[in-house]
Protein backbone atom coordinates (compact mmCIF):
# COMPACT_ATOMS: atom_id res chain seq x y z
CA UNK A 1 0.00 0.00 0.00
CA UNK A 2 2.03 2.83 -1.24
CA UNK A 3 1.01 6.41 -1.04
CA UNK A 4 3.50 7.86 -3.78
CA UNK A 5 2.91 10.63 -5.81
CA UNK A 6 1.28 8.20 -8.49
CA UNK A 7 -1.58 6.97 -5.64
CA UNK A 8 -5.10 7.70 -6.77
CA UNK A 9 -5.27 10.71 -4.28
CA UNK A 10 -9.58 11.48 -5.44
CA UNK A 11 -11.96 11.50 -2.44
CA UNK A 12 -15.17 10.11 -4.18
CA UNK A 13 -17.67 11.54 -1.02
CA UNK A 14 -16.12 15.12 -1.33
CA UNK A 15 -16.68 14.86 -5.20
CA UNK A 16 -20.43 13.68 -4.27
CA UNK A 17 -20.78 16.41 -1.78
CA UNK A 18 -20.36 18.81 -4.40
CA UNK A 19 -23.76 17.79 -5.88
CA UNK A 20 -25.32 19.18 -2.48
CA UNK A 21 -24.52 22.72 -3.62
CA UNK A 22 -26.36 22.18 -7.00
CA UNK A 23 -29.24 20.83 -5.07
CA UNK A 24 -29.55 23.79 -2.89
CA UNK A 25 -29.05 25.92 -5.96
CA UNK A 26 -32.27 23.88 -7.27
CA UNK A 27 -34.24 24.59 -4.52
CA UNK A 28 -33.10 28.04 -4.07
CA UNK A 29 -32.71 30.31 -6.93
CA UNK A 30 -30.58 33.00 -5.21
CA UNK A 31 -28.19 30.29 -4.01
CA UNK A 32 -27.82 29.05 -7.89
CA UNK A 33 -27.58 32.72 -8.85
CA UNK A 34 -24.33 32.84 -6.45
CA UNK A 35 -22.98 30.24 -7.56
CA UNK A 36 -23.42 31.06 -11.64
CA UNK A 37 -21.79 34.30 -10.46
CA UNK A 38 -19.40 32.94 -8.61
CA UNK A 39 -18.40 30.40 -11.65
CA UNK A 40 -18.38 33.63 -14.31
CA UNK A 41 -15.96 35.29 -12.12
CA UNK A 42 -17.92 38.20 -10.46
CA UNK A 43 -16.86 37.33 -6.91
CA UNK A 44 -17.98 40.67 -5.75
CA UNK A 45 -21.37 40.01 -6.75
CA UNK A 46 -21.52 36.51 -5.51
CA UNK A 47 -19.96 37.54 -2.34
CA UNK A 48 -23.05 40.00 -1.84
CA UNK A 49 -25.84 37.15 -2.15
CA UNK A 50 -24.41 34.71 -0.46
CA UNK A 51 -23.81 37.24 2.66
CA UNK A 52 -27.64 37.71 2.56
CA UNK A 53 -28.42 33.99 2.17
CA UNK A 54 -25.68 33.18 5.04
CA UNK A 55 -28.89 35.18 7.25
CA UNK A 56 -31.20 32.34 6.51
CA UNK A 57 -30.66 29.87 8.44
CA UNK A 58 -31.07 26.66 6.50
CA UNK A 59 -28.46 28.31 4.45
CA UNK A 60 -26.17 29.42 7.13
CA UNK A 61 -23.41 26.90 6.61
CA UNK A 62 -23.38 26.33 2.86
CA UNK A 63 -23.20 30.34 2.11
CA UNK A 64 -20.39 30.62 4.71
CA UNK A 65 -18.97 27.19 2.81
CA UNK A 66 -18.58 29.88 -0.39
CA UNK A 67 -17.80 32.56 1.24
CA UNK A 68 -15.03 30.51 2.27
CA UNK A 69 -14.13 29.56 -1.37
CA UNK A 70 -14.47 33.17 -2.51
CA UNK A 71 -12.03 34.10 0.16
CA UNK A 72 -9.56 31.69 -0.64
CA UNK A 73 -9.51 32.34 -4.26
CA UNK A 74 -8.64 35.79 -3.66
CA UNK A 75 -5.70 35.25 -1.38
CA UNK A 76 -7.30 35.89 1.97
CA UNK A 77 -6.42 31.99 3.42
CA UNK A 78 -6.80 32.72 6.81
CA UNK A 79 -10.31 34.31 6.35
CA UNK A 80 -11.36 31.46 4.42
CA UNK A 81 -10.40 29.08 7.07
CA UNK A 82 -12.17 30.61 9.67
CA UNK A 83 -15.45 30.63 7.15
CA UNK A 84 -15.05 26.94 6.47
CA UNK A 85 -14.71 26.13 9.90
CA UNK A 86 -17.65 28.20 11.25
CA UNK A 87 -19.09 25.59 8.65
CA UNK A 88 -18.42 22.66 9.80
CA UNK A 89 -19.39 23.56 13.62
CA UNK A 90 -22.91 24.22 11.60
CA UNK A 91 -23.41 21.29 10.07
CA UNK A 92 -20.64 18.73 11.64
CA UNK A 93 -21.98 15.80 9.30
CA UNK A 94 -20.68 17.52 5.97
CA UNK A 95 -18.04 16.11 4.46
CA UNK A 96 -16.95 19.30 1.87
CA UNK A 97 -16.66 21.82 4.80
CA UNK A 98 -13.59 19.43 6.37
CA UNK A 99 -12.03 18.68 2.89
CA UNK A 100 -12.49 23.17 2.23
CA UNK A 101 -10.90 23.45 5.72
CA UNK A 102 -8.44 20.77 5.24
CA UNK A 103 -7.16 21.90 1.48
CA UNK A 104 -6.97 25.69 2.85
CA UNK A 105 -4.73 24.87 5.73
CA UNK A 106 -2.74 23.04 2.83
CA UNK A 107 -2.16 25.97 0.91
CA UNK A 108 -1.37 28.01 3.80
CA UNK A 109 1.77 25.49 4.56
CA UNK A 110 -0.15 24.53 8.02
CA UNK A 111 -0.39 20.91 7.48
CA UNK A 112 -0.95 19.84 11.08
CA UNK A 113 -4.29 21.20 10.85
CA UNK A 114 -4.84 20.61 7.46
CA UNK A 115 -4.29 16.61 8.16
CA UNK A 116 -6.48 17.38 11.40
CA UNK A 117 -9.48 18.21 9.42
CA UNK A 118 -9.13 15.29 7.57
CA UNK A 119 -8.38 13.38 10.50
CA UNK A 120 -11.74 14.30 12.10
CA UNK A 121 -13.72 13.95 8.85
CA UNK A 122 -12.46 10.16 8.41
CA UNK A 123 -13.15 9.41 11.81
CA UNK A 124 -16.70 10.76 11.65
CA UNK A 125 -16.96 8.69 8.70
CA UNK A 126 -15.82 5.49 10.34
CA UNK A 127 -18.15 6.28 13.60
CA UNK A 128 -20.90 6.09 11.11
CA UNK A 129 -20.17 2.90 9.71
CA UNK A 130 -18.73 4.77 5.98
CA UNK A 131 -15.14 2.74 6.06
CA UNK A 132 -15.39 2.69 2.03
CA UNK A 133 -15.54 6.76 2.03
CA UNK A 134 -12.90 7.14 4.74
CA UNK A 135 -10.07 4.71 3.06
CA UNK A 136 -9.25 7.51 0.34
CA UNK A 137 -9.10 10.27 2.95
CA UNK A 138 -6.40 8.24 4.31
CA UNK A 139 -4.42 7.92 1.77
CA UNK A 140 -4.59 11.72 1.11
CA UNK A 141 -3.97 12.26 4.77
CA UNK A 142 -1.18 10.15 4.43
CA UNK A 143 0.41 11.79 1.47
CA UNK A 144 0.53 15.09 3.17
CA UNK A 145 2.02 13.20 6.56
CA UNK A 146 3.08 9.88 5.74
CA UNK A 147 4.10 9.33 9.74
CA UNK A 148 1.01 10.04 10.19
CA UNK A 149 -0.07 7.07 12.78
CA UNK A 150 -3.57 7.59 13.27
CA UNK A 151 -4.19 7.78 9.26
CA UNK A 152 -2.21 4.30 9.29
CA UNK A 153 -4.05 2.70 11.99
CA UNK A 154 -7.38 4.04 11.35
CA UNK A 155 -7.00 3.07 7.80
CA UNK A 156 -5.97 -0.92 8.56
CA UNK A 157 -9.04 -0.82 10.81
CA UNK A 158 -11.39 0.32 8.14
CA UNK A 159 -10.45 -2.21 5.53
CA UNK A 160 -10.56 -5.01 8.36
CA UNK A 161 -14.37 -3.92 8.52
CA UNK A 162 -15.07 -4.38 5.38
CA UNK A 163 -13.38 -7.48 4.86
CA UNK A 164 -10.34 -6.57 3.32
CA UNK A 165 -7.68 -8.62 5.88
CA UNK A 166 -5.12 -8.86 3.84
CA UNK A 167 -5.07 -5.32 2.70
CA UNK A 168 -5.79 -4.21 6.16
CA UNK A 169 -2.69 -6.02 7.74
CA UNK A 170 -0.03 -3.60 5.81
CA UNK A 171 -1.04 -0.24 7.31
CA UNK A 172 -1.86 -1.40 10.83
CA UNK A 173 1.73 -3.38 10.43
CA UNK A 174 3.42 0.35 9.67
CA UNK A 175 1.46 1.62 12.67
CA UNK A 176 3.10 -0.86 14.83
CA UNK A 177 6.48 -0.46 13.35
CA UNK A 178 6.06 3.29 13.50
CA UNK A 179 5.22 2.88 17.61
CA UNK A 180 8.12 0.86 17.91
CA UNK A 181 10.19 3.76 17.40
CA UNK A 182 9.14 4.57 20.46
CA UNK A 183 8.20 1.28 22.03
CA UNK A 184 10.69 -1.51 22.58
CA UNK A 185 7.63 -4.13 22.97
CA UNK A 186 6.36 -3.02 19.57
CA UNK A 187 10.07 -2.76 18.20
CA UNK A 188 10.53 -6.22 18.88
CA UNK A 189 7.04 -7.41 17.84
CA UNK A 190 7.24 -5.55 14.43
CA UNK A 191 10.64 -7.35 13.55
CA UNK A 192 9.10 -10.57 14.53
CA UNK A 193 6.19 -9.96 12.17
CA UNK A 194 8.34 -8.59 9.26
CA UNK A 195 10.57 -11.52 9.73
CA UNK A 196 7.46 -14.18 9.99
CA UNK A 197 5.43 -12.62 6.98
CA UNK A 198 7.58 -9.99 5.04
CA UNK A 199 8.42 -12.42 2.74
CA UNK A 200 4.40 -13.15 1.48
CA UNK A 201 3.45 -9.62 1.92
CA UNK A 202 4.83 -7.53 -1.20
CA UNK A 203 2.69 -4.67 -0.50
CA UNK A 204 4.10 -4.52 2.32
CA UNK A 205 7.87 -4.42 1.86
CA UNK A 206 6.63 -1.57 -1.19
CA UNK A 207 4.70 0.74 1.69
CA UNK A 208 8.09 0.44 3.96
CA UNK A 209 10.22 1.46 0.89
CA UNK A 210 8.98 4.79 0.87
CA UNK A 211 7.93 5.49 4.39
CA UNK A 212 10.35 8.13 5.65
CA UNK A 213 12.44 8.13 9.24
CA UNK A 214 11.80 9.81 12.08
CA UNK A 215 9.04 9.45 14.85
CA UNK A 216 5.50 8.91 14.42
CA UNK A 217 3.13 11.90 14.00
CA UNK A 218 -0.26 12.50 15.62
CA UNK A 219 -2.25 10.87 18.72
CA UNK A 220 -0.94 7.80 20.09
CA UNK A 221 -3.81 5.45 20.75
CA UNK A 222 -2.89 2.48 23.12
CA UNK A 223 -0.82 -0.01 21.27
CA UNK A 224 -2.66 -2.89 22.59
CA UNK A 225 -6.18 -1.78 20.89
CA UNK A 226 -3.98 -1.76 17.82
CA UNK A 227 -2.88 -5.20 18.29
CA UNK A 228 -6.49 -6.65 18.50
CA UNK A 229 -6.99 -5.37 15.25
CA UNK A 230 -4.07 -6.50 13.95
CA UNK A 231 -4.78 -10.14 14.68
CA UNK A 232 -8.40 -10.02 13.39
CA UNK A 233 -6.81 -9.21 10.22
CA UNK A 234 -4.16 -11.37 10.27
CA UNK A 235 -6.24 -14.75 11.79
CA UNK A 236 -8.46 -13.23 8.63
CA UNK A 237 -5.89 -13.62 6.31
CA UNK A 238 -4.63 -16.76 7.18
CA UNK A 239 -0.96 -15.51 9.25
CA UNK A 240 -1.91 -17.40 12.32
CA UNK A 241 1.47 -17.65 13.78
CA UNK A 242 1.93 -13.70 13.84
CA UNK A 243 -1.09 -13.39 14.98
CA UNK A 244 -0.43 -15.19 18.02
CA UNK A 245 2.83 -13.00 18.65
CA UNK A 246 0.93 -9.65 17.96
CA UNK A 247 -1.52 -11.32 20.96
CA UNK A 248 1.42 -12.09 23.25
CA UNK A 249 2.55 -8.51 23.13
CA UNK A 250 -0.74 -7.14 23.45
CA UNK A 251 -1.23 -9.13 26.96
CA UNK A 252 2.40 -7.46 28.05
CA UNK A 253 0.69 -4.33 27.71
CA UNK A 254 -2.62 -5.08 28.81
CA UNK A 255 -2.90 -8.70 30.94
CA UNK A 256 -7.03 -8.30 31.60
CA UNK A 257 -7.73 -7.52 28.43
CA UNK A 258 -10.34 -9.95 27.85
CA UNK A 259 -10.83 -10.01 24.20
CA UNK A 260 -7.09 -10.22 23.45
CA UNK A 261 -6.89 -13.12 25.76
CA UNK A 262 -9.84 -14.92 24.08
CA UNK A 263 -8.25 -14.69 20.31
CA UNK A 264 -4.79 -15.49 22.08
CA UNK A 265 -6.99 -18.67 22.86
CA UNK A 266 -8.31 -19.55 19.62
CA UNK A 267 -4.04 -18.94 17.85
CA UNK A 268 -3.19 -21.01 20.36
CA UNK A 269 -5.80 -24.07 19.96
CA UNK A 270 -5.37 -23.70 15.97
CA UNK A 271 -1.29 -23.94 16.48
CA UNK A 272 -2.13 -27.29 18.84
CA UNK A 273 -1.31 -25.82 21.90
CA UNK A 274 -3.60 -26.99 23.85
CA UNK A 275 -2.98 -26.46 27.20
CA UNK A 276 -2.37 -22.35 26.65
CA UNK A 277 -5.33 -22.44 24.88
CA UNK A 278 -7.76 -23.86 26.90
CA UNK A 279 -6.90 -22.00 30.07
CA UNK A 280 -7.46 -18.83 27.88
CA UNK A 281 -10.10 -20.14 25.91
CA UNK A 282 -12.10 -19.31 30.24
CA UNK A 283 -11.39 -15.58 29.17
CA UNK A 284 -14.52 -16.00 27.16
CA UNK A 285 -17.07 -15.15 30.81
CA UNK A 286 -14.73 -11.76 31.04
CA UNK A 287 -15.36 -10.61 27.61
CA UNK A 288 -18.46 -8.40 27.75
CA UNK A 289 -19.10 -8.94 24.33
CA UNK A 290 -19.09 -12.87 24.18
CA UNK A 291 -22.72 -14.11 22.61
CA UNK A 292 -23.56 -16.30 25.51
CA UNK A 293 -24.71 -14.92 28.84
CA UNK A 294 -22.78 -15.81 31.81
CA UNK A 295 -25.10 -17.88 33.93
CA UNK A 296 -25.84 -17.42 37.83
CA UNK A 297 -27.10 -21.21 38.30
CA UNK A 298 -27.61 -22.32 42.07
CA UNK A 299 -24.32 -24.29 42.25
CA UNK A 300 -20.60 -23.94 42.04
CA UNK A 301 -18.55 -24.42 39.05
CA UNK A 302 -16.91 -27.94 38.94
CA UNK A 303 -13.13 -26.99 38.69
CA UNK A 304 -11.93 -30.68 38.96
CA UNK A 305 -13.40 -31.69 42.72
CA UNK A 306 -13.71 -35.44 43.10
CA UNK A 307 -17.32 -36.03 41.71
CA UNK A 308 -17.77 -39.53 43.13
CA UNK A 309 -21.61 -39.63 44.55
CA UNK A 310 -22.09 -35.87 43.08
CA UNK A 311 -24.59 -34.50 40.39
CA UNK A 312 -23.37 -32.43 37.65
CA UNK A 313 -24.90 -30.24 35.12
CA UNK A 314 -23.41 -29.57 31.73
CA UNK A 315 -24.63 -26.81 29.69
CA UNK A 316 -24.41 -26.67 25.97
CA UNK A 317 -23.50 -23.49 24.68
CA UNK A 318 -22.61 -21.51 21.59
CA UNK A 319 -23.18 -23.30 18.54
CA UNK A 320 -24.86 -26.95 17.27
CA UNK A 321 -21.79 -27.74 16.09
CA UNK A 322 -19.63 -26.76 19.45
CA UNK A 323 -22.29 -28.67 20.81
CA UNK A 324 -21.63 -31.89 18.96
CA UNK A 325 -17.99 -31.45 19.08
CA UNK A 326 -17.76 -31.81 22.64
CA UNK A 327 -21.01 -33.72 23.46
CA UNK A 328 -18.21 -37.08 23.68
CA UNK A 329 -16.47 -34.82 26.98
CA UNK A 330 -19.71 -35.32 29.01
CA UNK A 331 -19.72 -39.42 28.24
CA UNK A 332 -16.07 -39.23 29.19
CA UNK A 333 -16.82 -36.75 32.52
CA UNK A 334 -19.11 -39.50 33.85
CA UNK A 335 -17.30 -42.91 32.71
CA UNK A 336 -13.88 -41.40 34.63
CA UNK A 337 -14.64 -39.31 37.53
CA UNK A 338 -18.21 -41.46 38.89
CA UNK A 339 -20.58 -39.39 39.12
CA UNK A 340 -23.75 -40.18 40.65
CA UNK A 341 -25.25 -38.44 37.63
CA UNK A 342 -24.41 -36.18 34.69
CA UNK A 343 -27.60 -34.06 33.06
CA UNK A 344 -26.16 -32.77 29.77
CA UNK A 345 -28.07 -29.56 28.95
CA UNK A 346 -28.14 -28.80 24.71
CA UNK A 347 -30.37 -26.57 22.52
CA UNK A 348 -34.21 -27.77 21.86
CA UNK A 349 -32.98 -29.18 18.31
CA UNK A 350 -30.44 -31.49 19.38
CA UNK A 351 -32.72 -33.02 21.99
CA UNK A 352 -34.53 -35.62 20.75
CA UNK A 353 -31.09 -37.00 18.75
CA UNK A 354 -29.03 -37.02 21.88
CA UNK A 355 -31.29 -38.84 23.84
CA UNK A 356 -31.74 -41.21 21.54
CA UNK A 357 -28.06 -41.87 21.26
CA UNK A 358 -27.11 -40.95 25.15
CA UNK A 359 -29.54 -41.46 27.51
CA UNK A 360 -28.84 -44.02 30.23
CA UNK A 361 -28.34 -44.72 33.99
CA UNK A 362 -25.74 -41.94 35.17
CA UNK A 363 -26.33 -39.84 32.06
CA UNK A 364 -29.52 -37.53 30.57
CA UNK A 365 -30.05 -34.99 28.03
CA UNK A 366 -32.72 -31.83 28.55
CA UNK A 367 -33.73 -29.34 26.88
CA UNK A 368 -32.26 -25.76 27.24
CA UNK A 369 -33.95 -23.36 29.44
CA UNK A 370 -35.94 -20.08 28.38
CA UNK A 371 -34.02 -18.52 31.75
CA UNK A 372 -30.43 -18.90 31.40
CA UNK A 373 -29.70 -18.06 34.79
CA UNK A 374 -32.10 -21.88 35.69
CA UNK A 375 -31.42 -25.32 35.11
CA UNK A 376 -33.37 -27.20 32.99
CA UNK A 377 -34.99 -29.15 35.37
CA UNK A 378 -36.49 -28.29 38.93
CA UNK A 379 -33.47 -30.11 40.74
CA UNK A 380 -30.84 -29.41 43.02
CA UNK A 381 -26.99 -30.37 41.34
CA UNK A 382 -23.79 -30.61 42.90
CA UNK A 383 -22.06 -28.76 40.31
CA UNK A 384 -22.37 -27.07 37.12
CA UNK A 385 -19.73 -26.74 34.28
CA UNK A 386 -20.61 -24.93 30.83
CA UNK A 387 -19.55 -27.88 27.71
CA UNK A 388 -16.81 -26.30 26.47
CA UNK A 389 -14.92 -25.35 29.58
CA UNK A 390 -15.25 -29.46 29.97
CA UNK A 391 -11.65 -29.72 27.60
CA UNK A 392 -9.54 -27.11 30.40
CA UNK A 393 -10.50 -28.93 33.36
CA UNK A 394 -10.81 -32.58 32.06
CA UNK A 395 -6.92 -31.19 30.72
CA UNK A 396 -7.40 -32.04 26.62
CA UNK A 397 -4.76 -31.93 24.67
CA UNK A 398 -4.22 -33.20 20.58
CA UNK A 399 -2.81 -36.90 21.39
CA UNK A 400 -6.25 -37.68 23.19
CA UNK A 401 -7.66 -37.02 20.18
CA UNK A 402 -10.39 -37.97 18.26
CA UNK A 403 -12.88 -38.31 21.25
CA UNK A 404 -15.16 -41.79 21.36
CA UNK A 405 -14.58 -42.16 17.41
CA UNK A 406 -18.35 -43.27 16.02
CA UNK A 407 -19.54 -42.05 19.11
CA UNK A 408 -23.41 -40.97 17.72
CA UNK A 409 -24.91 -44.20 16.86
CA UNK A 410 -28.49 -43.93 16.17
CA UNK A 411 -31.04 -46.45 17.37
CA UNK A 412 -31.61 -49.03 14.07
CA UNK A 413 -35.22 -48.12 14.04
CA UNK A 414 -34.19 -44.28 13.15
CA UNK A 415 -32.07 -45.45 10.84
CA UNK A 416 -34.41 -47.49 8.65
CA UNK A 417 -36.56 -44.62 9.24
CA UNK A 418 -34.38 -42.01 7.36
CA UNK A 419 -34.29 -44.74 4.64
CA UNK A 420 -37.91 -44.08 3.99
CA UNK A 421 -37.21 -40.30 3.92
CA UNK A 422 -34.95 -40.69 1.24
CA UNK A 423 -35.56 -40.80 -2.66
CA UNK A 424 -35.35 -44.63 -4.00
CA UNK A 425 -31.80 -45.03 -4.17
CA UNK A 426 -30.24 -45.06 -7.74
CA UNK A 427 -28.40 -48.36 -9.17
CA UNK A 428 -24.62 -47.64 -8.70
CA UNK A 429 -25.09 -44.57 -7.49
CA UNK A 430 -22.93 -43.27 -4.27
CA UNK A 431 -25.77 -41.03 -2.15
CA UNK A 432 -24.00 -37.81 -0.90
CA UNK A 433 -25.44 -35.62 1.46
CA UNK A 434 -24.79 -31.65 0.45
CA UNK A 435 -24.88 -28.50 2.98
CA UNK A 436 -23.50 -25.05 1.85
CA UNK A 437 -24.88 -22.35 4.37
CA UNK A 438 -24.95 -22.28 7.76
CA UNK A 439 -26.92 -19.94 10.39
CA UNK A 440 -27.26 -16.63 9.10
CA UNK A 441 -26.77 -15.19 12.76
CA UNK A 442 -23.77 -16.70 12.77
CA UNK A 443 -20.83 -14.16 12.80
CA UNK A 444 -18.75 -15.48 10.41
CA UNK A 445 -21.50 -16.57 7.79
CA UNK A 446 -21.19 -14.53 5.27
CA UNK A 447 -17.56 -15.95 4.98
CA UNK A 448 -17.82 -19.66 5.64
CA UNK A 449 -21.12 -19.78 3.11
CA UNK A 450 -21.26 -20.11 -0.35
CA UNK A 451 -23.39 -19.72 -3.31
CA UNK A 452 -24.95 -23.47 -4.75
CA UNK A 453 -24.33 -22.37 -7.89
CA UNK A 454 -20.48 -23.16 -7.51
CA UNK A 455 -21.04 -26.22 -6.45
CA UNK A 456 -23.27 -26.84 -9.80
CA UNK A 457 -20.19 -28.01 -12.01
CA UNK A 458 -19.59 -30.50 -8.97
CA UNK A 459 -23.18 -32.14 -9.61
CA UNK A 460 -21.98 -32.69 -13.43
CA UNK A 461 -18.92 -34.05 -13.07
CA UNK A 462 -19.45 -36.90 -10.64
CA UNK A 463 -21.18 -39.36 -12.38
CA UNK A 464 -21.80 -41.99 -9.66
CA UNK A 465 -23.29 -39.01 -7.82
CA UNK A 466 -26.89 -38.94 -6.32
CA UNK A 467 -27.13 -35.53 -4.78
CA UNK A 468 -29.21 -34.98 -1.63
CA UNK A 469 -29.67 -32.00 0.31
CA UNK A 470 -29.76 -31.53 3.90
CA UNK A 471 -29.74 -27.83 3.73
CA UNK A 472 -32.59 -26.34 5.95
CA UNK A 473 -33.11 -22.67 6.60
CA UNK A 474 -33.75 -19.85 4.48
CA UNK A 475 -30.99 -21.34 1.82
CA UNK A 476 -33.09 -24.62 1.31
CA UNK A 477 -34.26 -23.05 -1.95
CA UNK A 478 -31.75 -22.43 -3.32
CA UNK A 479 -32.26 -25.95 -4.36
CA UNK A 480 -34.89 -25.42 -6.70
CA UNK A 481 -31.98 -24.03 -9.37
CA UNK A 482 -31.40 -28.10 -9.32
CA UNK A 483 -34.23 -29.81 -9.56
CA UNK A 484 -33.45 -33.12 -11.05
CA UNK A 485 -29.77 -33.40 -10.13
CA UNK A 486 -29.98 -32.25 -6.28
CA UNK A 487 -32.86 -33.87 -4.31
CA UNK A 488 -34.35 -31.21 -1.38
CA UNK A 489 -34.90 -32.87 1.62
CA UNK A 490 -35.68 -29.89 3.70
CA UNK A 491 -39.55 -30.36 4.56
CA UNK A 492 -38.70 -33.51 6.17
CA UNK A 493 -35.82 -32.42 8.04
CA UNK A 494 -37.50 -30.71 11.10
CA UNK A 495 -34.86 -31.47 13.99
CA UNK A 496 -31.48 -32.84 14.30
CA UNK A 497 -32.55 -36.29 14.78
CA UNK A 498 -33.92 -36.15 10.98
CA UNK A 499 -31.08 -34.74 9.07
CA UNK A 500 -28.56 -38.04 11.35
CA UNK A 501 -31.62 -40.50 10.16
CA UNK A 502 -30.98 -39.47 6.45
CA UNK A 503 -27.35 -39.13 6.98
CA UNK A 504 -26.71 -42.75 8.03
CA UNK A 505 -28.14 -43.98 4.91
CA UNK A 506 -25.56 -41.66 3.15
CA UNK A 507 -22.20 -43.01 1.53
CA UNK A 508 -20.58 -39.56 1.93
CA UNK A 509 -21.35 -35.53 3.04
CA UNK A 510 -20.11 -32.37 1.40
CA UNK A 511 -20.80 -29.35 3.56
CA UNK A 512 -19.21 -25.93 4.73
CA UNK A 513 -17.79 -25.59 7.88
CA UNK A 514 -21.84 -25.69 9.68
CA UNK A 515 -23.50 -28.22 12.86
CA UNK A 516 -24.38 -30.91 9.69
CA UNK A 517 -20.25 -31.29 9.47
CA UNK A 518 -19.65 -32.28 12.95
CA UNK A 519 -23.20 -34.20 13.10
CA UNK A 520 -21.69 -36.64 9.84
CA UNK A 521 -18.64 -36.50 11.41
CA UNK A 522 -19.45 -37.46 14.91
CA UNK A 523 -21.80 -40.61 12.89
CA UNK A 524 -18.22 -41.90 11.36
CA UNK A 525 -19.57 -40.97 8.04
CA UNK A 526 -16.66 -39.19 5.17
CA UNK A 527 -17.13 -35.91 4.78
CA UNK A 528 -15.78 -33.16 2.43
CA UNK A 529 -15.35 -30.36 4.58
CA UNK A 530 -15.45 -27.12 2.26
CA UNK A 531 -13.64 -24.00 4.47
CA UNK A 532 -12.63 -20.51 3.81
CA UNK A 533 -9.18 -19.09 3.95
CA UNK A 534 -9.79 -17.92 7.57
CA UNK A 535 -8.74 -20.24 10.21
CA UNK A 536 -11.10 -21.32 12.65
CA UNK A 537 -8.94 -22.77 15.57
CA UNK A 538 -10.75 -26.10 15.08
CA UNK A 539 -9.48 -26.91 11.98
CA UNK A 540 -5.89 -26.03 12.25
CA UNK A 541 -3.68 -24.47 9.92
CA UNK A 542 -3.34 -25.68 6.23
CA UNK A 543 -3.76 -29.27 7.04
CA UNK A 544 -6.15 -31.38 5.16
CA UNK A 545 -7.52 -34.13 8.12
CA UNK A 546 -8.99 -32.96 11.19
CA UNK A 547 -7.65 -34.95 14.59
CA UNK A 548 -11.22 -34.62 15.48
CA UNK A 549 -13.15 -36.41 12.49
CA UNK A 550 -10.52 -38.96 10.68
CA UNK A 551 -13.08 -39.76 8.04
CA UNK A 552 -13.17 -35.57 7.05
CA UNK A 553 -11.27 -35.08 3.99
CA UNK A 554 -10.56 -30.71 4.35
CA UNK A 555 -10.90 -28.43 1.14
CA UNK A 556 -9.52 -24.78 2.09
CA UNK A 557 -9.46 -21.73 0.26
CA UNK A 558 -5.88 -20.68 -0.65
CA UNK A 559 -6.91 -16.97 -0.30
CA UNK A 560 -9.92 -14.77 0.81
CA UNK A 561 -12.85 -15.31 -1.22
CA UNK A 562 -11.04 -18.29 -3.32
CA UNK A 563 -14.18 -20.72 -3.95
CA UNK A 564 -13.09 -22.12 -6.63
CA UNK A 565 -10.24 -23.59 -6.15
CA UNK A 566 -11.93 -25.58 -3.08
CA UNK A 567 -14.73 -26.80 -5.62
CA UNK A 568 -12.04 -27.72 -8.06
CA UNK A 569 -10.43 -29.63 -5.21
CA UNK A 570 -13.56 -31.23 -4.17
CA UNK A 571 -14.06 -31.81 -7.90
CA UNK A 572 -10.66 -33.61 -8.10
CA UNK A 573 -11.59 -35.93 -4.96
CA UNK A 574 -14.86 -37.42 -5.65
CA UNK A 575 -13.50 -37.97 -9.84
CA UNK A 576 -11.08 -39.99 -7.52
CA UNK A 577 -13.24 -41.51 -5.52
CA UNK A 578 -15.34 -42.88 -8.44
CA UNK A 579 -12.28 -44.16 -10.44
Amino acid sequence: MSVSNNTDLSIPIVERSGAVLMEIGRRVPAFAQGLHLQSTGQLDQARQVFLQLAERPELTAPALHQLGVIAAFQGDNGRAAGLFDHAVKLEPAEPLYYCSLGTVFERMGDLPRAVAAMINLAVMLQTQGKHEDAIPLYRRILHLSPLCYSAWVNMGTGLAWIGRAREAVVPLMIGVILFGRLLPEARELSGRLLSDIGDRLPELTAALAVLPEGTPEGRLERLEEVLQTLDKALRTAGFIDATAASLTVALKLAPGNALARWNHSLACLARGDYAQGWADYEWRWVWDQFPEPRRMLGAPQWRGEDLVGKRIYVWGEQGFGDILQFTPLAQILADRHGPAEVVLEVSVPLVRMLSAVLDRPGLRVIARPDNPHRFGVEESFDYHIPLLSLPHFLSLRVPDLPLLPGWLKLPEAEVARGATLLPPALPGKRRIGVVWAGRPQHSEDARRSLPLALLGSVLDAIPDAQWISLQVGNRAGDALAFRGRLHDMSAALQDFIDTAAVIANLDHVVAVDTGVAHLAGSMGKPVSLLLAHSVDWRWEIGTTTSPWYPNHRIHRQPALGDWASVINALRDEHAGLTA
